[in-house]
């Protein structure tokens, strides 16, 4: 009897290892901007999670990874999130049952930001709802000291407060989000943080002061080569180069975007990389290149179904068309 408890511990631990170095591997896969690997060596590693002598603690340690990155794919490609989210009360289930509180606080949070990242997408729902579950899971990541949890739950209450127009409460959640993330050296959550404090810098009309927090994101994406945020990086310094009118460097960090969007397959970024370099065309005149730029924005909108960027790109186009039909109008007048 004792050699087979034995043996059922060396093989616990054996699995153990197995899934906890699958999970880097997908972490890889993923910050290189190589999203569906990473499913599939998740998916892989998810078939072992029945064998008898996995833990419970591996299971929902797994299925934690395993459901924030389907969440990933909802907020890159609008994936549905309902398997993201049931995946997710899985995991609080077993954390429960286990009585982890660090399981049980990641797992609040991450069921909160599948459902913000649905909504947001969509533009739909009553976001104010989520509020509740990243105030639980910072309250729970402060009781355990878990410094870079609370940087991200702070984050997280940061953007829903930006998205009901509170923007000095979000100011002040993405302030404290980066001290946090700097202090004890977590260089996503900056990264994430620095971006959206650009965002309220730029909607607020200081755009030399959105500038330098979108090149402190950029430079902390590409020091901690986070690969799969480069190209968000880029898009934002483009669209802020172009209200500044600085059109060739905004046309450099929109070609950047692009051509790493593309590589990578996040079709998300293709989407805004695309809307930038339409939008420096159209600002330097080239109405053909600009129309082209906006109807590949319009037709991936369509593939993935992402409503608000289907919409933004037929304003863009119809704005041209406008544009076009004054012109001809106008110079027909002259003659």
């Amino acid at each position: 009897m004792m050699q087979q408890n034995q043996l059922q511990g060396a093989l616990s631990s054996q699995f153990d290892t197995v899934l906890e170095t699958m999970e880097g591997i997908a972490t890889s896969y993923f910050l290189s901007g190589r999203l569906e690997q990473a499913l599939q060596i998740l998916q892989v590693g998810r078939l072992l999670l029945s064998m008898p002598e996995v833990t419970t603690h591996a299971q929902a340690r797994f299925l934690l990874q395993y459901g924030r990155t389907l969440t990933l794919k909802t907020q890159f490609e609008n994936a549905p999130e309902d398997e993201a989210i049931a995946v997710l009360q899985q995991v609080q289930q077993l954390a429960k049952q286990l009585d982890d509180p660090q399981l049980i606080a990641d797992a609040v949070d991450s069921i909160g930001f599948a459902g913000y990242t649905a909504a947001s997408n969509r533009r739909e729902g009553d976001p104010s709802l989520l509020q509740g579950y990243f105030q639980e899971a910072l309250e729970r990541r402060q009781a355990l000291q878990d410094q870079r949890g609370c940087s991200e739950s702070l984050f997280h209450l940061g953007l829903i407060e930006d998205i009901i127009d509170q923007p000095e409460q979000a100011h002040r959640y993405y302030t404290q989000a980066l001290q946090l993330a700097r202090q004890h050296n977590h260089p996503r959550e900056a990264a994430e943080a620095l971006r959206h404090l650009g965002f309220q810098a730029q909607r607020q009309g200081r755009p030399a002061e959105a500038q330098q927090y979108f090149r402190r994101a950029l430079r902390m994406a590409e020091q901690s080569e986070m690969q799969v945020y480069i190209p968000f990086a880029h898009v934002a310094l483009a669209d802020v180069y172009l209200e500044q009118k600085e059109l060739d460097r905004a046309s450099e960090h929109a070609r950047k975007a692009l051509e790493l969007a593309q590589s990578m397959d996040i079709k998300r970024a293709h989407i805004f990389a695309l809307f930038s370099n339409g939008s420096i065309c159209q600002a330097r005149g080239d109405t053909k290149l600009a129309r082209d730029y906006y109807e590949q924005a319009h037709a991936l909108a369509q593939t993935i179904g992402l409503g608000y960027a289907i919409q933004r790109a037929g304003d863009a186009l119809q704005q041209l068309a406008e544009n076009t039909d004054s012109q001809l109008s106008a110079q027909e007048q002259e003659q």
